[in-house]
């Protein structure tokens, strides 16, 4: 018979970590709160991408998320300084592009660069369910011969 303890450490699952680098606060509080409300994420949030760099080198995430609007050369050259690290060079990134006008409204995502991104003017649904496509990828199924 296992013990409680026992019981308890094989049932314990780890949260994905997410690096959430953006520069608008309301929009990090809204983020952060969706994706550690669905009990899978764990978020660490950063308003200066010059202390991202700092930070992702010891927070280890499972995925970036970058705020793709402050500066498309800023967050290019984050996006390269994170990828230079080797704990980071396979972590996935996705880019978060805002929309503040209705014409300019994004529906989906997509591939810039070979880089993932989002607009942000999507529902926080919608996010969470892109980042757990990529943080969670279906498996593959077999096929038999």
């Amino acid at each position: 018979m296992l013990s409680q303890c026992q019981s308890e450490d094989r049932a314990m699952t780890f949260l994905k970590k997410i690096l959430l680098v953006d520069h608008e606060p309301k929009v990090t509080a809204l983020v952060r709160r969706a994706l550690e409300g669905t009990g899978k994420y764990l978020v660490r949030v950063e308003h200066d991408s010059r202390l991202a760099l700092h930070a992702a080198p010891w927070f280890l995430p499972d995925l970036v998320l970058l705020d793709a609007e402050k500066a498309e050369v800023e967050s290019e050259e984050v996006n390269r300084q994170l990828q230079s690290e080797p704990t980071l060079k396979d972590t996935p990134f996705l880019f978060l592009s805002g929309n503040p006008t209705p014409e300019k409204k994004v529906v989906t995502g997509g591939f810039i660069s070979g880089y993932s991104f989002l607009a942000t003017s999507l529902s926080l649904d919608d996010l969470i369910r892109c980042v757990d496509e990529m943080l969670f990828p279906a498996p593959t199924k077999r096929r038999r011969m």
